[in-house]
Formats: C-alpha cells, structure tokens, sequence
C-alpha cells in the first residue's frame, strides 16, 4: 500500500483551545513508524503580539516516556534552522507551523511557551503525523 491514507497515523496530542498558560502534548509514541512530524496550529492571539509578549514552539524527545529534553537542531528538518519557532507578530499567529522529527528515541511531547502576561490567551492545538509504518495500513 503506498497511498498516503494508509500509510500515515495522525494523532490529536493537545486539544485546540485558547491558551494563556505553557501548553504541553500528550505523548506520542513513535514505535512501529520510521518518521514523524508535529503540526502546532495557531489561531488569532487575543493579545497583542511583541517582543515582550510571544510564544515559543518547540518539541522534546525521550528514550523511556519519562524524561524529556528539547530536541537539538540535528533531529529536525526543514525550517526553523533553529530548535525553536517564535510566533511575536500579528502576522505569524493564524498559521501552522510543523516539526520533522529525525531524532532516534521513542517519544515526542510538544510544547508552546509564552512569555509575557498573556490575558486573552491564543487558541493553540497540536497534531502528530506519524508514518512509514512497519505494518500497514495504519489504524
């Protein structure tokens, strides 16, 4: 099967909801795929967006599901160049953003920061993709 609907598994890790607080997924647990990628959905911040006033979108991997550690730039691909995405303009909130994951261990958790007394809050939801299955198709 090479279709992309039986080869992929897509998994709501953080329910979208407006977000004045750090925001962290659930666990997503890589094995039985061979790649993956987190989506951060980000809607209109009810806040006004600065250089004081941002979030921050990053994912963390682990080898046992328990202790977690920011991904370094090496197990990403694709854009950023940096471990990191900062969202502190108008113009970056309403977008998705994603993370290839390449790193070696089993689980991923994402994450978004604010910095900043957020008052309105953002609605933030994030998805994991993962795919290349050892076994399709996927449930």
């Amino acid at each position: 099967m090479f279709d992309l609907y039986n080869n992929l598994s897509v998994t709501q890790a953080l329910s979208a909801g407006a977000a004045t607080t750090t925001q962290t997924s659930s666990a997503v647990d890589l094995q039985g795929f061979y790649s993956s990628l987190v989506v951060f959905n980000i809607g209109l911040c009810g806040d006004t967006l600065s250089g004081s006033l941002y979030w921050t979108l990053k994912i963390q991997d682990s080898p046992d599901g328990v202790t977690y550690t920011d991904v370094a730039t090496a197990g990403l691909l694709g854009s950023p160049s940096t471990n990191t995405i900062v969202i502190n303009t108008s113009g970056q909130d309403q977008k998705a953003y994603k993370f290839g994951y390449i790193g070696a261990n089993r689980y991923l958790k994402a994450v978004a920061t604010p910095t900043g007394t957020h008052t309105n809050g953002t609605p933030i939801g994030i998805v994991a993709v993962r795919g290349t299955p050892t076994l399709a198709p996927t449930s």
